[in-house]
């Protein structure tokens, strides 16, 4: 392979990797999906019209500031964000929310969806010098043994509506 291959197929992976995306299922002890990049829900995904896999979208709009997420074949989550705030309504440009959730979802070998919630954890609330909506969970989760498709919110105390999702 001549020295331009290799260069262009370095720059390649480089892009992959920080484009945050390491596989596409999680299953076994080794694997792991991470991404860098979470979106915030949308207006028009807002309620029933937003629902993934059974979790309804926020009755308002969110956006996100920088994030991550990752989550392994054993089952350890790990998710961070910044300014998680209203995108909408009367609390737009700040968190008042003080505790969420992060829901893990799954097809497992059979096609069926099985989401997988942490305990709520603390997020930060607005205070006239900071938006708030900065949040940090590390769990262990009990993901089915194959984890299809794993898709990544965050939600609402209760798990019922979500505020991101990893994304593109």
């Amino acid at each position: 392979m001549n020295m331009k291959k290799i260069l262009t197929a370095t720059i390649a992976l480089a892009t992959l990797a920080t484009a945050g995306f390491a596989t596409a299922a999680v299953a076994g002890k080794g694997r792991s999906v991470e991404t860098n990049s979470m979106i915030g829900l949308p207006l028009a995904l807002t309620g029933s019209a937003g629902q993934i896999r059974g979790i309804n979208g926020a009755g308002a709009a969110w956006s996100i500031g920088m994030s991550s997420a990752e989550v392994s074949g054993t089952g350890k989550v790990e998710v961070a964000f910044q300014n998680l705030i209203f995108a909408s309504g009367p609390n737009t440009g700040k968190n008042t929310l003080p505790s969420m959730r992060v829901v893990v979802s799954c097809l497992d070998a059979a096609g069926a969806i099985v989401n997988v919630a942490t305990a709520p954890f603390a997020v930060t609330t607005a205070t006239p010098l900071d938006p708030g909506g900065d949040g940090m969970v590390e769990a262990r989760l009990a993901l089915p043994s194959t984890c299809l498709a794993p898709i990544v919110f965050v939600t609402n105390a209760a798990g019922t509506g979500w505020f991101a999702v990893d994304g593109l």
